[in-house]
């Protein structure tokens, strides 16, 4: 389905449930590697990224010079890590075989904020990785996708993500979803901003599997 450059990915309203319970997964920095393949572009370009606070406005700056990328800089910057994604980007550890686990008890859907234009590179990025699951790429709110998602679904229903903020609008859109943080990278973590009440920290896909196993299982 295409609106324009907004959305790219099935119509929820085509999403045939099988199981109960439902994930809902972030793909960069949960499923695929991003700060690190983005650091190697950077290195490309004569700049580095500083890990002095949770941004990357600022933090990134010329090697030569020390003057910091401009915002337009960085999206160029991103833009370009998108378009080379299949050949940049890796599964992060234990992800696949991790997924593949929990579709047996719980239905997968991919939720990424990445430019919808990129959507065929990272469709045929994950369908090489074994992780064949829907993927919705959206420039909406991804709170106002997890409700319209949730409502399909009878049993519980889970979010992770790497970003508190995208934590908190699913928190607020839908209270009643269970939220899960995971952020593959680690250097960024102790900078994090706070966390929305209950929401579960993994720093694995070992940890994120059991942490959902037991959200699908009730316990």
């Amino acid at each position: 389905m295409t609106r324009g450059d907004v959305t790219r990915g099935p119509r929820i309203a085509d999403l045939e449930p099988r199981h109960a319970a439902l994930l809902v997964l972030d793909i960069d920095e949960v499923v695929l590697h991003f700060i690190a393949p983005f650091c190697e572009l950077l290195a490309e370009c004569g700049a580095q990224l500083h890990f002095d606070s949770f941004r990357l406005t600022g933090n990134v700056r010329s090697i030569s010079t020390g003057a910091a990328l401009s915002g337009h800089e960085l999206d160029g910057v991103t833009e370009r890590l998108y378009a080379q994604q299949e050949q940049r980007q890796k599964p992060v550890e234990g992800v696949a075989e991790a997924l593949s686990r929990l579709s047996r008890i719980a239905d997968i859907v991919f939720l990424t904020a990445m430019t919808p234009s990129f959507y065929d590179q990272r469709r045929a990025l994950l369908d090489q990785a074994g992780m064949p699951w829907p993927m919705i790429a959206t420039e909406r709110s991804k709170g106002g996708v997890v409700a319209e998602l949730a409502e399909r679904w009878v049993g519980p229903v889970a979010f992770v993500d790497d970003l508190p903020p995208n934590l908190e609008g699913v928190r607020r859109s839908v209270p009643n979803v269970r939220l899960v943080h995971l952020m593959a990278n680690a250097d960024f973590r102790p900078h994090l901003p706070p966390m929305p009440h209950g929401t579960i920290r993994t720093e694995s896909w070992r940890e994120a599997e059991a942490a959902l196993q037991a959200i699908i299982e009730g316990s």
